[in-house]
């Protein structure tokens, strides 16, 4: 027995050694095309692979010991049991590592296995992975030149040289957020601070009329602020929409529409036009659409993603290594996480915590903060946590039997966000803040409880998932505790925050200070290419048009056209009853859509890593079926026609 448990320590530490190597590699390769992800990356990769592989080892040693004992082959000792551990880790593991690395950081996932390169990429994968695996046998024989060396003391050395290798990348780390150095910034307007709370519906909110009193901070607020009772977003779901916030662009124009699509440089931020007239500028989101991987850092001096709580202790960078996960997949499916948000996104009281940190570090200065909730996103957690809790990515197509305990938790997440909320505005009067600083509190876009026979958002232009929240409470609280009934959209709000602190509005901007002398549009158009559906509208006072394409899987008509006075629920389309009016509204729309167009930019595509995807499809943007090989949006648009554009 002494010799199988010798093979079975020999072969531990072969995976562990194994395990650390190609962990070691991955890691500083990750590290290298995104240091920002996190110098601990290396190590936590070195580590973490290791302690996977390690049992692997293990039972390749214990095999090799009982097949000596069994099989009475004295030749099989400690030293074979260490080499086959070593190949029989290293390399499978290896291969699927380096195959994985090398489509998707030089192929950028568009390596056709069937093409030249294809062949020749496995095949110099396989000749590699056997030239390694002779060569490891080769040193180890028992003639080799390490064949009589000690196994404790090589794996020492080579499991403690790559942790020492690790560690440079380690103590390259960044220091603790520091207060930005405002000493050449001029400005001496107000502070501007917007914050947007993802998927909260204005007809959710107290102000707003809701029978259920779910946002009594939200409500004192209110009576300093205007309330716009009719705000809408340019879409319905979080990039393209959060776009148009901080570019004063529809999507048209902006070009940020689509899963891979990043922000493009071209566009002007509400961050770049404060911080290029003497502001300071901070960012700290919530949602990784909006994420410094999708460059909406853009014009911030300090920009946060505050990550989820990830899984075995690690952290962003390291969430991108594949094995990572695969063990992440394995862990959710075993034990999915209903009773923590934090491995979904940071919830209310993470988010106000940190908020609080940079205003008060850079309170003495003239600043643009922009803030982002997720809560009430899904999943739909109960509150307080007991377990219960409902996904997009569980339920796609959600029963229709759910959907009045949907809202009852969605009405909860909405409570406990008003919550903290409360909490900040509190300890903004207590900085002396609160009554000089311009606030917004808005959102992204709605949510649907089965109102047009479906669930969550991204999907339709209906009421529900567009019509937003806005209140704007300015500098002195001037107007306070009123309300507007003009049509506002969400691209109207970065030239209101640029009036209030008398700069200067980007020409490129297409929305309007509210509070300038510019009329309100006659209509707010809004569209989407989501999933399939590819949508536009045009709300108006009354009247209201959507066009859909044919064979989008919401199974929208092509043609919808509701008189919203007497059918604020879109529930009747009007569009065959009268002909001259549906087509007085699609040349209206068309006219929109072109118009949409003006100011445009080039489009700007990120494609999407395993890590990006996986997290992406955790918050149901990216469902299992989705090919991002044959879902790629176009490079260039054509001009509009008459019908909304086919799915890309």
């Amino acid at each position: 027995m002494k010799r199988v448990l010798r093979c079975a320590m020999a072969g531990l530490a072969g995976g562990l050694v194994s395990g650390a190597l190609v962990g070691f590699l991955e890691a500083a390769s990750v590290w290298a095309s995104e240091p920002a992800a996190g110098a601990w990356t290396p190590l936590y990769g070195t580590i973490f692979y290791a302690l996977l592989l390690a049992p692997a080892g293990l039972g390749i040693g214990l095999l090799v010991g009982l097949a000596a004992k069994f099989l009475k082959k004295t030749a099989w000792k400690a030293h074979m049991a260490w080499t086959l551990a070593i190949i029989g880790s290293l390399l499978p593991v290896g291969l699927v590592v380096a195959r994985f690395r090398i489509i998707r950081d030089i192929f950028h996932e568009k390596l056709a296995i069937a093409s030249a390169a294809g062949i020749g990429v496995h095949l110099g994968l396989v000749i590699g992975a056997a030239v390694v695996g002779g060569l490891v046998w080769w040193l180890h024989r028992e003639e080799g030149p390490l064949g009589k060396k000690s196994i404790p003391a090589m794996a020492g050395i080579l499991f403690g040289g790559l942790i020492v290798a690790s560690l440079p990348f380690t103590l390259s780390g960044g220091a603790e957020e520091e207060a930005i150095d405002a000493s050449d910034r001029k400005a001496q307007g107000p502070p501007v601070i917007l914050i947007m709370v993802d998927t909260l519906r204005a007809d959710h909110l107290t102000s707003y009329g809701y029978k259920t009193d779910t946002s009594p901070n939200l409500s004192v607020f209110s009576d300093d602020a205007v309330q716009f009772e009719r705000a809408f977003a340019q879409a319905s779901w979080t990039r393209p929409s959060t776009a148009s916030l901080l570019t004063s662009l529809p999507p048209s124009a902006h070009k940020t529409m689509y899963k891979p699509d990043r922000l493009p440089s071209d566009v002007v931020t509400a961050a770049e036009a404060f911080q290029d007239q003497g502001y300071i500028t901070g960012g700290m989101v919530t949602n990784y659409n909006i994420a410094p991987y999708f460059n909406f850092d853009q014009g911030f001096d300090q920009f946060k993603y505050l990550t989820p709580d990830y899984y075995f202790f690690a952290h962003e960078g390291a969430s991108k290594l594949s094995l990572y996960n695969l063990a992440r997949v394995i862990r959710e499916k075993v034990a999915p996480s209903n009773d923590n948000p934090a491995h979904y996104y940071q919830d209310a009281e993470v988010t106000t915590d940190a908020a609080l940190g940079w205003i008060e570090r850079n309170k003495d200065k003239p600043f643009f903060f922009f803030l982002t909730y997720m809560d009430p996103h899904d999943p739909y957690f109960a509150r307080p946590l007991d377990g219960e809790a409902y996904s997009r990515a569980a339920q796609t197509n959600p029963d229709p039997k759910m959907a009045k305990r949907f809202i009852e938790l969605y009405d909860g997440e909405i409570t406990y966000w008003d919550e903290h909320f409360g909490r900040m505005m509190k300890r903004l009067k207590d900085m002396g803040l609160y009554d000089k600083s311009m606030i917004i509190v808005t959102s992204d876009h709605g949510e649907e409880f089965q109102e047009h026979g479906g669930g969550w958002h991204g999907t339709t232009l209906y009421e529900e998932q567009i019509q937003v929240p806005l209140l704007v409470k300015m500098p002195g609280n001037a107007s306070g505790g009123t309300g507007r009934d003009d049509l506002a959209a969400l691209i109207d709000v970065p030239p209101t925050m640029t009036g209030a602190a008398k700069l200067k509005t980007p020409k490129t901007w297409a929305g309007r200070d509210l509070f300038g002398k510019v009329d309100a549009p006659g209509a707010v158009f809004s569209e989407e290419d989501h999933q399939g559906n590819v949508l536009r509208s045009l709300r108006g006072d009354q009247w209201k048009i959507i066009e859909a394409n044919e064979g989008n899987p919401r199974g929208l008509a092509p043609t919808e056209v509701f008189d919203l006075s007497a059918d604020p629920g879109e529930q009747k389309n009007v569009a065959a009853d009268d002909k001259a009016r549906t087509d007085k509204l699609k040349d209206s729309l068309q006219k929109a859509s072109t118009g949409a167009l003006e100011n445009a930019v080039e489009r700007d595509q990120h494609e999407l890593d395993e890590s990006s995807r996986e997290r992406l499809k955790s918050l149901g943007y990216i469902e299992d079926d989705d090919d991002p090989k044959k879902k790629e949006a176009p490079k260039k648009e054509d001009a509009p026609k008459k019908e909304a554009p086919a799915n890309p």
